[in-house]
């Protein structure tokens, strides 16, 4: 379950293309980012193809280091936007990925330094998110969360209760599917971020998502009622995002930005559970009751949500609770759009490093074009992808 746990939150671009299959059947960080992968496995079963995530205590940079290198018996030039002489050739036995974090370290590491160093409390939580981050997800390793970087966001959020704060927290705590890891992690529980924010829907969801997994009927009426009800749908990825992405600087040369756009979506918390298909099934919202709540959740997803797995969570439960052809056909045609311009136009560039082919200028330029997006957006996802759907459109 802890592997799992690793692949579901390193990166958040891997994470949305895991929902779409797992909530569309058809078709992948961002951001990352971040669906218990247990719940993907029972949704989707054994059906692959292609959102905010998470390994602890140290940064990516420092991670891809431990990453196992590849032989390299000649020297290798690779193709890095904004990166010319030496600093374009790879060491011996480094990996591409040790390349990039070897040649960004310097101008990330100030970033986040910057981030962490603030007086904003929400500024200084995502900067030790940013500790956590790791752009490409490394199967085989499990890092502990007792860490001192997790030790001092718990304690801010703690000290905070702020809900942007104490989800970021939660994010990076989680384990398996709902607990938290132990350590500094565990004073952490989704029934307290519900209490400091007890009119926003997405941890009562994770509330209910939890007994039913412990098989507490009772539990998950309490919870799903009190989502149902909620008056917002906020996870914080886009606020938080926006204040990590707006903390860069303007004239940072284009892999840079890409190292620093993939770290921000794999460290931003994510939204509803995968659960909420399973919890608004067909059998489940026989009951009048229950179809009610999930009507309601769905429609706030739709109308609230900023994420593209926000758009494909509503639009599945639409499909399933029957909502009128129209509006099932508007959410499908606006999800279908969104993951293409998702997985066309703007390839991640560490999606597959096979060939190296990941980091060729145009795919970072390509990637670039979305943290432009999301910045302008003021981190809201959808937004920023149909921005560059838009531009690319009118370019045509």
């Amino acid at each position: 379950m802890k592997t799992k746990r690793s692949l579901r939150r390193t990166w958040r671009w891997t994470a949305f293309a895991m929902v779409l299959l797992a909530a569309l059947l058809a078709v992948l960080l961002v951001r990352g980012g971040h669906i218990p992968q247990g719940q993907i496995a029972k949704t989707v079963n054994a059906r692959p193809p292609g959102s905010r995530a998470q390994p602890q205590g140290a940064d990516a940079h420092a991670a891809t280091q431990r990453t196992p290198a590849r032989p390299v018996t000649t020297a290798v030039k690779d193709e890095l936007c904004g990166v010319s002489g030496s600093a374009l050739f790879r060491t011996a036995d480094e990996t591409i990925e040790q390349h990039v974090a070897r040649v960004t370290e310097p101008a990330i590491s100030r970033w986040k330094g910057s981030l962490t160093a603030s007086e904003d409390p929400r500024r200084r939580a995502i900067g030790l998110a940013l500790a956590n981050a790791q752009p490409k997800a490394n199967p085989g390793e499990e890092r502990s969360k007792d860490t001192p970087v997790n030790n001092s966001l718990v304690l801010l959020a703690m000290e905070t209760d702020d809900p942007a704060i104490y989800a970021l927290a939660i994010s990076q705590c989680q384990e398996g599917d709902y607990d938290m890891a132990p350590g500094p992690c565990a004073g952490l529980s989704w029934e307290h971020w519900a209490n400091i924010d007890p009119d926003n829907a997405i941890p009562w969801l994770w509330i209910a998502a939890k007994a039913e997994r412990a098989s507490d009927q009772q539990g998950v009426e309490v919870a799903l009622a009190k989502a149902a009800s909620a008056a917002g749908i906020e996870e914080y990825g886009t606020p938080l995002s926006a204040l990590a992405i707006d903390a860069l600087p303007r004239d940072l040369p284009p892999l840079e930005k890409a190292v620093a756009g993939a770290e921000v979506i794999s460290a931003a918390p994510g939204g509803a559970p995968i659960a909420i298909l399973s919890l608004c099934s067909e059998t489940s919202t026989q009951q009048p009751v229950r179809k009610e709540q999930c009507s309601n959740i769905a429609k706030a997803l739709a109308k609230q949500g900023s994420t593209l797995i926000d758009l494909v969570l509503a639009s599945r439960l639409a499909d399933q609770l029957g909502f009128p052809q129209d509006t099932r056909a508007a959410l499908g045609t606006e999800s279908r759009t969104a993951r293409a311009t998702m997985t066309r136009t703007i390839p991640y560039p560490w999606s597959d490093l096979s060939d190296d082919s990941g980091f060729r200028c145009t795919t970072v330029l390509g990637y670039d074009s979305f943290i432009d997006a999301l910045r302008a957006a003021r981190g809201s996802e959808l937004a920023a992808l149909e921005a560059v759907g838009r531009k690319v459109g009118n370019a045509k």
